[in-house]
């Protein structure tokens, strides 16, 4: 995954200072704090640098099955589910006359000195679930901020393509160091990994405050007014039915029986491949998608977006059907890269669509709704995935087959998208969208002395005023 949003004023109304007090953001202002606040919140999720490490303490030193492992992973990455809420909070209720600035600055550090917690539990599954919850409830805060972020200065610069291409080009760029880094942490002692994602949420902080430009908002979490705007912002959001049809193509994309954790007993039950190896093959898949992020700014400048998910959901398919080859490691190698490249294809138009449809005002609240749909999405294809996979023993091929049949499923959503948004290209007005002229359906008067053309509805000429059906 992929106009101008309103000043505080618009979302405040008079409550804002001037707007000429603070300099507006530039783009490339913009894209270096999201850039670096998309490598915190995703380098240091536990589904990145603590993808392996976590899952080989489970299944090697914990003992969990793999629907055990598939339930830990779902139920502590639950708040990322709940992202609209950390949304309707920083869109609607300032904190400390900010809107941005104080909850990612308390939601980075808190989800620092989580990490660091978390490396104290490894030998308790109940402490290491619960400390594990709570510091993906402060991730997916500061990401749920980051994200509205990056969709003010989309929408403000005219640079929705670019900017969701900046985050799949920072998400491959985690697979190519966490991936790997992971497999090999997974190999060490767990405070390691508590160590390095700990500092590297703290890492934000002074980011932070040294970047982003924000004017001050005198409404304060607290004032009746600021819960007032809040309402306003979430029932905008629910009457937007573009954000709501964008949102159910996000979740119908990823609900498809998932092969993450089936994958993983795969590699090392079937093929027998070490974690290290794993975590390198992470190299691989984001190096690969890599090079598909940097070809999306192109693409989406020339192409209709609707063109480009028909493109993302075919590229989904494929990608998915080629660990039909994944049978050995030198295979594995081949696979991963091409499922890198297919796959970041795939996202990128999705999350453009997503940074279009978020209604103006309620970036973070609007942006993460989707995001949620997405990871609802995905916890329910990993249960269901590892549930066919484990209870009813399905082979990792066959379970490849039906993941790529239900997500072919989701082309038929794509014609119900609505035009404004998908039958344009970036940057692309929707007064300069081209909709092809047609021609009144028309038939002519049978008679040969008239031949007159007339509505195709009409029952006489209206030139002769004969009977039309003869």
């Amino acid at each position: 995954m992929m106009g101008s949003s309103p000043t505080m004023g618009a979302v405040l109304n008079d409550e804002s200072p001037d707007p000429k007090a603070i300099p507006a953001m530039s783009l490339q202002r913009y894209m270096t704090l999201v850039g670096w606040g998309l490598l915190v919140t995703t380098l240091g999720q536990t589904a990145s640098i603590g993808y392996y490490p976590i899952r080989f303490l489970l299944k090697d030193k914990l003992g969990a099955t793999p629907l055990m492992m598939a339930a830990f992973v779902a139920f502590t990455t639950l708040p990322w589910s709940f992202k609209p809420i950390a949304g309707l909070l920083s869109d609607g209720l300032p904190l400390f006359g900010s809107r941005r600035r104080w909850y990612l600055i308390l939601s980075t550090g808190g989800a620092g000195l989580l990490w660091f917690a978390m490396g104290g539990v490894t030998s308790n599954y109940k402490a290491l679930l619960w400390v594990t919850f709570l510091m993906n409830v402060m991730a997916a805060l500061a990401s749920t901020v980051n994200g509205g972020l990056l969709v003010e200065g989309a929408q403000k610069h005219g640079a929705t393509g670019r900017l969701s291409s900046l985050r799949l080009v920072i998400i491959n760029i985690t697979s190519i160091v966490g991936l790997p880094v992971g497999g090999y942490l997974a190999t060490k002692w767990f405070g390691w990994t508590a160590l390095s994602a700990g500092l590297l949420f703290l890492s934000m902080v002074p980011v932070t405050l040294l970047l982003l430009r924000e004017p001050r908002i005198a409404k304060t979490v607290g004032d009746a007014s600021a819960f007032g705007n809040a309402w306003q912002q979430l029932v905008k959001v629910f009457k937007s039915p573009a954000l709501w049809i964008a949102g159910g193509l996000f979740f119908l994309v990823q609900v498809a029986p998932g092969l993450y954790t089936p994958l993983l007993y795969y590699q090392t039950n079937t093929l027998k491949l070490n974690s290290q190896f794993i975590g390198n093959l992470g190299i691989i898949y984001g190096g690969m998608g890599l090079i598909a992020s940097f070809v999306y700014p192109f693409l989406c400048g020339r192409f209709r977006l609707r063109t480009l998910l028909y493109f993302a959901i075919t590229c989904t398919v494929l990608s998915n059907l080629s660990y039909l080859g994944y049978v050995s490691w030198k295979m594995a190698l081949v696979v991963e890269g091409l499922a890198g490249m297919g796959l970041t294809l795939a996202q990128l138009p999705l999350f453009d669509l997503a940074a279009r449809s978020t209604p103006k005002g309620s970036e973070a609240l609007g942006y993460s709704l989707m995001i949620a749909l997405w990871n609802i999405g995905l916890s329910f294809s990993d249960i269901i995935g590892s549930a066919l996979f484990e209870k009813y023993n399905l082979t990792f091929m066959n379970l490849v087959w039906v993941n790529a049949g239900t997500t072919a499923l989701v082309l038929v959503v794509i014609p119900f998208l609505p035009s404004r948004i998908v039958d344009k290209k970036e940057g692309q007005s929707t007064a300069e969208v081209e909709v092809p002229s047609v021609a009144p359906a028309t038939r002519t008067c049978p008679w040969a002395e008239c031949e007159a053309m007339n509505p195709v509805n009409a029952t006489y000429c209206k030139q002769c005023g004969r009977l039309l059906n003869v």
